[in-house]
């Protein structure tokens, strides 16, 4: 191997390893829209939960009120 063949395989290896970067990067930020996706859409949840416990516990507390009447 000759200098050049040397020089030639180090820029190979060094633009693949770029690639491989960029790859990573490209797929991390997939992945925080993704989980960013799902964090809104479980606030959402927790709020809609929320409102569906208040609605059964007002509901048992006026079947409650009404039967002891």
């Amino acid at each position: 191997m000759n200098i050049g063949e040397i020089v030639q395989y180090l820029n190979r290896m060094s633009s693949s390893i770029s690639e491989i970067g960029d790859k990573t990067s490209s797929g991390l930020q997939d992945i925080e829209i993704r989980l960013s996706n799902i964090d809104s859409t479980l606030t959402i949840t927790n709020v809609l939960l929320i409102i569906l416990i208040i609605v059964v516990a007002l509901n048992t507390f006026l079947k409650w009120k009404n039967s002891k009447n």
